[in-house]
């Protein structure tokens, strides 16, 4: 019905049946079957009963190599009541930033159709760095080789599809993932299409001349080591190191980057393309491509990890850690004005032994102040940046952004070294932005306030309308012309959300 040479279609059609795997219904359901018995006994030992199966990860090469792996994942699955699948893959064919969207309604599979979540999409489409690129799906394998497993283990569930191009860096991660976040609720399953390291002169990575099969297991299962715990910066830094080839990297990082600290990655099945002694490949000593089947568990369903990130609010942080923040403030600036390097925990003269709370992310903003003293003390702003979402850890997020303050802000010079005995540092952790539906809804004084319309954006801390004494209208009149809109513009199909602020303050140097 539809050409596959239209980018503009309802329904995404099937490119691989019939190659990658099989295009009669009868004989897939069949073989399927048997790759569903023979994994049965490998996910008994899940504890699925007592935890929710949050995320899987599944291999996408040909079913005759990697079909009774990927089986397993979607089989422990089976029993959680799954309604909708966010489906995440690589993009093997077209290279970009950020993450693919398609404008499909549908995609077909064997079995029958999968209707897409589209007011999920609508949604991610409203963030620059997601993308609609229809052609992109189009040509895609990594998505399509999953959705028989979808159809015919999980039903006929709702399905989020997206690629992953670049993003190397786990803050990018992170705020990929902070989108998708705000819509898991139970029922979602997060399924990631990825193969891990293809090795061999075919793949151009031959990273040792021999014992190829120990050693590539020790890879792999390195590799592993950093989804089971989970741990996004740990596996960046892996992949960084050894160059692996695991086309998925950018997929993992953005499960690893929405999966709660408690959450455990269960290894179900490991294989590699060699152990499929049916196939006769002439090469096949020399290349190999790894198949992993791994199930994400979780005490806390995704209802309760959304209810306890709400909950997560800095004003519950200790005298001492507050006092930590500072420091590290504190010592972040004046290292950066003697040397221009963003320092290390490590380089700074502060304690390294820091609490988890520390390490959780959450947005940050920071502020500089100059003292002007007199008889009426001014303290006049000299930088203020952050990041609103929660993209790095609490501390990170405080060195990073008090560089960005003392040299990024545009209205200002950088900081210079006869300044620091004036400056006063101010660090404002937000809690995570939640929606509103009006403006009518906003405390002022209490709420920040995040203005979306379109692309554009622009952000108010809590302490902006009090300070200059603004109503509400007045508050919104002024975030519309922060974004370079029209002050009325706010009225005018815009999306707002709110989030506090607990602020941290102490002159520098400290007196």
């Amino acid at each position: 019905m539809f050409g596959f040479g239209s980018t503009k279609q309802a329904r995404r059609p099937l490119k691989y049946a019939g190659t990658w795997y099989d295009a009669d219904p009868t004989r897939l359901a069949s073989q399927i079957d048997k790759f569903v018995e023979s994994a049965r006994a490998k996910v008994e030992a899940l504890p699925v009963s007592q935890e929710s199966v949050l995320a899987i990860v599944a291999p996408h090469a040909g079913y005759i190599y990697s079909g009774a792996v990927a089986v397993a994942s979607y089989l422990a699955a089976a029993e959680a009541g799954v309604k909708r699948v966010f489906l995440f893959g690589p993009s093997h064919y077209q290279g970009f930033f950020g993450a693919a969207l398609t404008p499909c309604k549908s995609f077909a599979t064997v079995f029958g159709d999968l209707s897409i979540d589209i007011d999920v999409v609508r949604d991610l489409k409203q963030d620059s760095m997601y993308q609609e690129r229809a052609d992109t799906h189009l040509v895609e394998h990594s998505l399509e080789l999953q959705l028989a497993f979808i159809r015919k283990i999980l039903g006929d569930v709702k399905i989020v599809p997206v690629l992953f191009g670049r993003s190397d860096q786990p803050l990018e991660s992170r705020a990929l993932a902070d989108k998708i976040a705000g819509h898991l609720t139970d029922g979602d399953l997060i399924a990631v299409s990825s193969d891990f390291t293809h090795i061999g002169p075919r793949y151009g990575y031959t990273p040792f001349p021999a014992d190829m099969t120990e050693r590539l297991k020790e890879l792999d299962m390195e590799a592993f080591s950093y989804l089971n715990k989970p741990d996004l910066e740990g596996f960046l830094s892996f992949y960084r190191r050894t160059d692996d080839t695991i086309c998925g990297v950018y997929a993992l990082a953005a499960l690893l980057a929405l999966l709660p600290p408690t959450a455990v990655g269960n290894l179900l099945d490991y294989r590699t393309s060699r152990d499929q002694i049916t196939v006769d490949l002439a090469d096949n000593e020399e290349n190999s491509v790894s198949y992993l089947s791994i199930a994400f568990t979780c005490k806390q369903s995704w209802s309760q990890i959304a209810a306890e990130k709400r909950a997560s609010i800095v004003a519950h942080l200790s005298e001492e850690e507050k006092s930590t923040l500072l420091k590290i403030a504190r010592a972040t600036l004046e290292f950066y004005v003697a040397t221009g390097r963003v320092p290390e925990i490590t380089d700074l003269d502060v304690t390294t032994n820091l609490s988890a709370k520390l390490l959780c992310p959450h947005g940050v903003f920071v502020t500089l102040y100059q003292r002007r003293p007199g008889l009426n003390e001014e303290h006049c702003l000299r930088g203020c940046i952050g990041y609103i979402l929660p993209v790095q850890p609490l501390y990170q997020a405080v060195i990073a952004n008090t560089v960005a303050a003392c040299s990024r802000d545009p209205r200002f010079e950088a900081v210079t070294s006869d300044e620091l005995e004036g400056l006063e540092i101010e660090v404002s952790v937000l809690t995570h932005p939640q929606p509103i539906e009006s403006a009518e809804q906003i405390r002022l004084g209490v709420d920040g306030i995040i203005l979306h319309m379109g692309q554009r954006q622009s952000v108010f801390l809590p302490k902006v309308a009090t300070e200059y004494g603004w109503t509400i209208e007045e508050t919104m009149d002024q975030l519309s012309s922060k974004a370079g809109l029209d002050r009325a513009a706010w009225k005018r199909n815009s999306r707002l959300e709110v989030f506090q602020a607990e602020v941290l303050s102490e002159s520098y140097p400290k007196q």
